[in-house]
């Protein structure tokens, strides 16, 4: 992989890690992506009941 410009070591280290963590999610299954507080079903309920929507309602848009 090139970088431009080119990354401090430090930078670098990090940019392999983070390749490195995306090629493993990859190849075990495609972890979804988003942090786990935005999974979070406590997340999706106060979302819905903050526009006015019940929160046992599970309807999609």
């Amino acid at each position: 992989m090139h970088i431009s410009p080119a990354p401090a070591p430090d930078e670098a280290a990090a940019i392999a890690a983070a390749v490195q963590v995306l090629l493993e999610a990859s190849r075990h299954g495609g972890a979804d992506p988003l942090p786990a507080a935005y999974r979070s079903e406590w997340r999706r309920t106060a979302i819905r009941e903050g526009v006015g929507q019940p929160a046992d309602d599970r309807r999609t848009r």
